[in-house]
Formats: C-alpha cells, sequence, structure tokens
C-alpha cells in the first residue's frame, strides 16, 4: 500500500488518537441536553429542580476554568502525552457517576470532573497536533480536532434522542477506555522533547510521524531545533505578556469573539430561539450537529490553500448576515405579518449562522492558537484562550433571558450581528496570515513585523 506525502497517513493516524480526547469533550458537553429532556419526562434516575438542573449544567464551565491554567502548566512540565492521557480516568470516572448516580451530587461531581477533563484537552490536543504536523497540511490536520468535537456533540444528541439514560452513560464510558487503549502508540511530541532537552528523543519521535527523504528529515529537525532555543526557552508568564504581547491580544480577542458572536445560546438556546417551528429540543440539537460536522468540510478544503484570514473574515460576514436575518424574523408580529415559512426561514438562518460560525471562528482558532507562540509559552497562552472562551461563554449564556425578557429576543441577535461585523473588521486588519509558515517564520515575523503591509499599520501594532 502506498503512503502519502511526508507521512501524512502517520500523522493523521496520530492526530485521530490525541483528537480522541476532545471527542470525549464534545460527547460530555452534549450530554447535558438530552438530559434535561430526561428529567423534564421523568426518565432520568435523579430529579432534579430547576435550580439543580442550573447547578448540573454550570459546572462542567467551573471545573473548565479552574483546570484551564493548571492544565496549561502540567503539559510544559510533564509532557504533551502524558497531559492528555489524564483526560482518559478523570471523564471515565465522570460517567460512572453518571450511571450510577443516585443523589444530585453524583450528577455535580460528574460535571466537575468532565469539565476538568474538557480544559485539558482543548489546552493540550490542539497544541500536540500543531507540534506534529508537518507545515503544510497542519491546518488541514485542525478539521479532525474540529470533526472529532463536533461527532462528540452529535453522538450524545443522538444516542439521548434514541436510546435512554443508561445506554447514553454506558456509550459515554466506552469511548475513554477505547481512548487510553489508542493512545499507547502515539509518540511525544518532538517539540517539547526538544524544549527539554532531549534532542536524540525528539529526533526519534519526528521520525515516527513522518516517511520522507533523509535530508527532508534533517531540515525539519533542525527547523525544530531553532524553533526551540535555550535563550527562549523560559515558560515565564512575563515572557507571555512582554514578547509574545502582540499575538496574545490577537489570540484572545478572537477567543471572545467565537462565544460573543453568540454560538455558546444558540446551542443552549435552542430550543427556545426555534420555538414554532415543530421542532422538538432533540431534533433541533440533532440538526445543530449536523451543521456543525458539515461545516468541517469547507473549512479542511480551504484553510491550507487559501489561508486562515479569509476563512475568519468570511465566517465573521455569513455569521452577521445571518444574525440580521434572524433579528427580523424574531421581530413582533406588529412590525411585520408571519407566514407559514418562516418558521423554516428560521431555522435556515439559526443553522446558516452555526454553519459559518463553524467554517472560521471556532475551528481556525484552534490553528493559529498554536501557531502564534512558542514551544515555551504555548501551554500558557493555550490556557488564557480556553479561560477567556469559558469566562466569555458564561457572561453570554448569563445575560440571554434578562436581554430577552427586557427587549425580545431579536435584541440578543442584533448585538452579535454587531460584534461579529466589528470581529470581522479585526481580522481585516490585525490577524496576519500564517499559512505555509514554519513556527519559526512565524515567531520571527512576529518580532520584526514582517507581515504588517506599511508604516501605519505598523504604527497599529506597535500600539497592541
Amino acid at each position: 500500500m502506498s503512503t502519502l506525502p511526508d507521512g501524512i497517513c502517520k500523522q493523521l493516524f496520530a492526530c485521530f488518537i490525541v483528537s480522541m480526547p476532545l471527542l470525549m469533550a464534545g460527547t460530555t458537553l452534549g450530554w447535558s441536553s438530552p438530559m434535561m429532556e430526561y428529567t423534564l419526562k421523568g426518565k432520568a434516575p435523579v430529579l432534579l429542580t430547576s435550580d439543580q438542573e442550573s447547578w448540573m449544567v454550570t459546572l462542567i464551565d467551573v471545573g473548565n476554568v479552574l483546570l484551564s491554567l493548571p492544565a496549561g502548566i502540567m503539559m510544559d512540565k510533564f509532557g504533551r502525552k502524558i497531559s492528555v492521557y489524564l483526560t482518559v480516568p478523570i471523564t471515565l470516572a465522570g460517567w460512572i457517576l453518571i450511571l450510577f448516580a443516585q443523589q444530585p451530587w453524583y450528577l455535580y461531581v460528574a460535571r466537575f470532573l468532565h469539565g476538568s477533563a474538557m480544559a485539558i484537552s482543548l489546552i493540550v490536543s490542539p497544541s500536540y497536533v500543531g507540534e506534529m504536523a508537518s507545515i503544510s497540511v497542519r491546518g488541514s490536520l485542525a478539521l479532525v480536532v474540529e470533526l472529532t468535537y463536533a461527532s462528540g456533540l452529535l453522538l450524545s444528541y443522538v444516542v439521548g434522542w434514541l436510546a435512554n439514560y443508561e445506554t447514553l452513560a454506558i456509550v459515554g464510558a466506552v469511548i475513554p477506555v477505547i481512548t487510553g487503549v489508542l493512545m499507547v502508540a502515539i509518540p511525544e511530541s518532538p517539540y517539547y522533547l526538544m524544549m527539554v532537552g532531549k534532542p536524540e528523543e525528539a529526533a526519534r519521535s519526528l521520525r515516527k510521524l513522518r516517511n520522507c527523504s533523509d535530508k527532508e528529515f534533517e531540515e525539519e529537525l533542525e527547523i525544530v531545533r531553532l524553533s526551540v532555543t535555550e535563550e527562549k526557552c523560559k515558560g515565564q508568564l512575563t515572557d507571555l505578556l512582554t514578547r509574545d504581547r502582540a499575538p496574545l491580544i490577537i489570540v484572545l480577542t478572537l477567543a471572545a469573539l467565537q462565544m460573543a458572536c453568540g454560538a455558546s445560546v444558540m446551542e443552549a438556546y435552542a430550543s427556545s430561539v426555534l420555538y414554532g417551528t415543530g421542532l422538538s429540543p432533540n431534533a433541533s440539537a440533532v440538526i445543530f450537529g449536523l451543521f456543525i460536522v458539515l461545516a468541517c468540510v469547507p473549512f479542511a478544503l480551504t484553510v491550507d490553500k487559501y489561508g486562515r484570514r479569509p476563512l475568519f473574515m468570511a465566517s465573521c460576514v455569513g455569521t452577521t448576515l445571518c444574525h440580521v436575518f434572524i433579528a427580523v424574523l424574531l421581530s413582533p408580529e406588529d412590525i411585520r405579518s408571519n407566514t407559514a415559512m418562516d418558521g423554516w426561514l428560521l431555522l435556515a438562518s439559526v443553522c446558516g449562522a452555526e454553519f459559518f460560525i463553524n467554517i472560521g471562528l471556532m475551528p481556525v482558532l484552534s490553528v493559529i492558537q498554536c501557531e502564534y507562540f512558542p514551544s515555551d509559552t504555548r501551554g500558557l497562552a493555550n490556557s488564557a484562550v480556553v479561560f477567556t472562551i469559558t469566562f466569555t461563554s458564561t457572561i453570554m449564556l448569563k445575560i440571554y433571558q434578562p436581554v430577552t425578557d427586557a427587549y425580545g429576543k431579536r435584541a440578543n441577535f442584533i448585538g452579535y450581528a454587531v460584534i461579529t461585523f466589528f470581529g470581522g473588521l479585526f481580522c481585516y486588519f490585525y490577524v496576519p496570515e500564517t499559512k505555509g509558515k514554519s513556527f519559526l517564520q512565524i515567531q520571527t515575523d512576529f518580532e520584526t513585523y514582517a507581515w504588517w503591509d506599511d508604516k501605519s499599520r505598523r504604527g497599529n501594532y506597535e500600539r497592541l
């Protein structure tokens, strides 16, 4: 059997395995949707009040926030492979608690554990994928990261819709067991091994991930060595806030935009937004999951061909237009006349917004958060990204209902449209293109402002 150039098959296999924790994360996040249906219909072994249900949903974010910083430190201290492997027992313990739950606190602890595992997977898995991938396919391999996460969501939605509480918990518990077995086969990140002073092990790790000539191998190994030099390997917070200040501001702005565009609200309040279309909450969730998965296809076909920046801008433009349509369709009856077609137009607009968010704003961030930072601060930067995403998501979820009660649902979507529009302008003026560049080239560009177009823009960049 023939092999693909640069050992793509080897990289794809390693990428798939290290992305399995994101499949677990998607499954645990999606579990709350069918769980609320089970509770409403009295089919759950633990009956929850509305307040207890709120805590059950929220505690996954609590675990996510509390573990975001330790996860970044841990991946630099103990390595990418060991850190991401920890998600296996943590996630499995959570599913066992759910399966045998008799009191609400079982679910509370399970959700906290799942949030902790999610924080580790969201921080470590994209870093490993970026560090082990060849330059030519680094963006496309992020498809696997996005696809596994989206597939986890969809799996929970579908199993929750077609099966029962116990079956969903058992399916969730089987996934970390399979992940733990498969993860034994992958090597440690060559960048991490070089960073901790193990060049021979780094070479062996890179060789396991490549299928190229000796000359090409030596050239790439030299790029890894130059990207991880002794004088750069401090890994302190001061390095992130001084040397890497500009990329940090860019990435954190995009992280906040990812949730401020309404993504988390549409997923959490799908049944509320789509009220009147005749769809059940579980059916709405499955449709959302399908559109997230479908969005992976144009992302994979374009991210390494046309670049990261065009995808960001296309995502912002498409999302803005869909939010405008949603706001119009959610206008009260005295402003416009409702027709039988309105429900389907609303469904199409909401799914369209979800589609555009997931061709750029969601998946491309996981690519550039790895590309923008050197190995010594990558973990800290990823921790800051996950914290920003979770914090922004929590705010957007908390203010949705008060804004709806005061001004109507459409006011939220008008706000999302305005935020996303200005997010598109930010991407145009401040987000550099990194397609086809090595980590060393990207770091050099940030240090020398080589990617900046003219003097005036350089002045704006320095003010960051």
